[in-house]
């Protein structure tokens, strides 16, 4: 009875993080609760998940990655490299190979490319060369670099601390190294001779409000003598919800942004107002305030980027505190210093009423921010990034030495053995504060807090499919179709079906489920677990086929210009070449 009221649970977990009608840590805390409701597990182990060395040693590598990419190290190797590399696309391609892949694998690789992204777009449009071309390579490149190392990526971690868990031996460091690097070879062949033809070239370097077809929306407005708006203010006056228009700030007499304004400023008499909103409702303003709609006048880039006021475009980052919240929820204007004027998602253009629409991963913003605010804005890296490059941080030298050394260290004594990966992980973690590589203040907010509660609902999903006989029923069913076929065959199904599930859901979410019908599968036809387990990690982190697979994707989905059709053109034939290759060489590299 219990066995299927797991697999109910499951297939409830499943359509739930397939369709995203809720967050998948929201389903895995369902997940977990059901577990508990139900008695399929006793409290105390359904809750093992937050004391997992996996949870743990995930929620370091969070933490070591900030304080590397605080550091400015990153950021310093990727702007002096790309910036005196070769002008042509190919040349620029290249580059990234010997940059972001390396990079990646020993910090999170959503870090490296929030921080590689403005550089490759700053250099695309310096050099005339369409992001699209780059971006999605150089998302490809981290995910490959991920994968050549145990801690490049969650999802390695996960699997190896899942099998020490079961008992079977924990994967070294640079065990799967040399596969890892055999793909990545495959994967840059692939990219440099075959997937850049397929590449589109779609988004040009073009004024920000043009590009987001901000300029039909702008208007200026005059606060006549007589208006009976003058001496009120804006909360007073009510605008954005009597008409639907947003006051983004007030025009100096010579043109550009003085202020940007608030709830609390007062109209004056005389004063330019520069708004966003339809024409329909200009006309009802002007009828019913006596605020004068100026003809003619429709704004650009030159007026919002002004002596005192920055446009430029920002992406929701994985782990913000604007995801699922709108703009007016959370206050952006008085927590940023900045007003969100459009908000593109997907590469559509969301113009009216973005203040009620729940921001998602990925979602770009075009803002408008005081001048003066623009370092604060830079460190909110926890919440978005710039797609432009602000002001850089001024490389701190003491932290420029002393944070590769930690990683350096945490790698050293997990490859020797000296400390486990999750109690180096700990240690360089709490050092990269001592040391001051990361704020105190900081730490909380570097560590993707929905990765974990993931973690720790999905793990004691997978105790549960073992200890209630679940994941017998499943693997007995995988194994009438494939176990006759041998070894091979059920290793290629296992790798094409995590390549089916970790396209549409959570890397983790999928690594988590696969892992015991991977181990009692092998237990069943008598082979050794390792060749399966390490099909999952390489499959569960190589979602090239669909933008929402990995969170990478995601983040340049926008910004390039891309299409769903684009992933799966360009990144379906990387896939293909991966499930042969697995198939071919895990086993000889690590035989049944």
């Amino acid at each position: 009875m219990q066995a299927f009221l797991v697999l109910s649970l499951l297939g409830l977990v499943v359509a739930l993080l397939i369709t995203e009608r809720l967050r998948p840590d929201i389903v895995s805390m369902l997940a977990l609760a059901g577990l508990v409701a139900l008695r399929i597990l006793p409290t105390d182990q359904a809750l093992s998940g937050f004391s997992n060395p996996a949870t743990v040693t995930v929620a370091c590598m969070f933490v070591l990655s900030a304080g590397l990419q605080a550091s400015g190290l990153v950021r310093l190797i990727g702007d002096r490299v790309l910036r005196h590399g070769p002008a042509s696309e190919t040349g620029l391609l290249l580059l990234l190979v010997l940059t972001i892949a390396p990079i990646s694998a020993f910090i999170n690789n959503t870090a490296a490319v929030v921080v590689f992204m403005p550089i490759v777009l700053r250099l695309c449009h310096g050099r005339g060369i369409s992001p699209s071309r780059l971006l999605m390579p150089m998302v490809f490149l981290a995910i490959l670099g991920g994968t050549c190392t145990l801690i490049g990526t969650s999802t390695n971690i996960l699997v190896s601390s899942l099998a020490a868990e079961r008992g079977l031996r924990p994967f070294g460091l640079f065990e799967i190294t040399p596969l890892g690097l055999v793909f990545l070879g495959l994967g840059i062949f692939y990219l440099l001779l075959v997937g850049r033809r397929w590449l589109p070239e779609r988004v040009k370097a073009e004024p920000l409000a043009e590009a987001h077809e901000l300029r039909g929306y702008l208007s200026e407005v005059q606060v006549r003598n007589d208006s009976p708006l003058a001496g009120q203010t804006l909360r007073q006056a009510r605008i954005a919800e009597r008409f639907g228009l947003q006051v983004i700030g007030v025009v100096r007499p010579g043109g550009g942004l003085r202020i940007l304004a608030d709830e609390n400023h007062r109209l004056a008499a005389g004063e330019l107002l520069l708004v966003k909103g339809p024409a329909a409702a200009l006309v009802d303003l002007g009828e019913r305030t006596g605020l004068a709609v100026r003809p003619g006048q429709r704004p650009d880039d030159a007026q919002l980027d002004s002596l005192e006021s920055a446009l430029l475009e920002v992406v929701v980052s994985p782990g913000s505190a604007l995801e699922g919240r709108t703009i007016k929820e959370i206050d952006f204007r008085g927590r940023y210093g900045a007003t969100a004027v459009a908000l593109r998602r997907h590469g559509a253009e969301l113009l009216e009423k973005i203040g009620r629409v729940r921001l998602k991963l990925g979602d770009e913003l075009l803002v408008v921010a005081h001048r003066d605010r623009l370092d604060s804005l830079r460190r909110q890296g926890q919440d978005f990034f710039a797609l432009q490059e602000l002001e850089l941080p001024r490389p701190r030298p003491l932290q420029l030495v002393l944070a590769p050394l930690i990683i350096a260290a945490v790698v050293v004594s997990a490859a020797l053995n000296v400390l486990p990966i999750a109690g180096s992980a700990l240690v360089g973690a709490v050092l990269m504060v001592l040391t001051g590589c990361l704020p105190p203040r900081q730490v909380y907010g570097s560590v993707d807090w929905k990765v974990i509660f993931l973690l720790a609902g999905v793990i004691p999903l997978g105790a549960a499919l073992e200890s209630t006989g679940a994941a017998g029923l499943v693997v007995g069913a995988l194994l009438g179709v494939a176990g006759d076929f041998g070894p091979r065959v059920v290793l290629g199904a296992f790798v094409l079906l995590t390549y089916l599930l970790t396209g549409v859901m959570s890397n983790n979410a999928t690594a988590a489920l696969m892992f015991p019908l991977a181990v009692g599968s092998a237990e069943a036809i008598g082979i050794d677990s390792r060749p399966l387990l390490i099909g999952i990690m390489f499959a569960a982190s190589a979602a090239f086929y669909t933008p929402f697979g990995y969170q990478t994707n995601l983040l340049v989905y926008g910004p390039g210009g891309y299409r769903f059709t684009d992933y799966t053109r360009v990144g379906g034939p990387l896939n293909l070449i991966y499930v042969v290759a697995s198939i071919a060489l895990i086993p000889v590299l690590f035989p049944f």
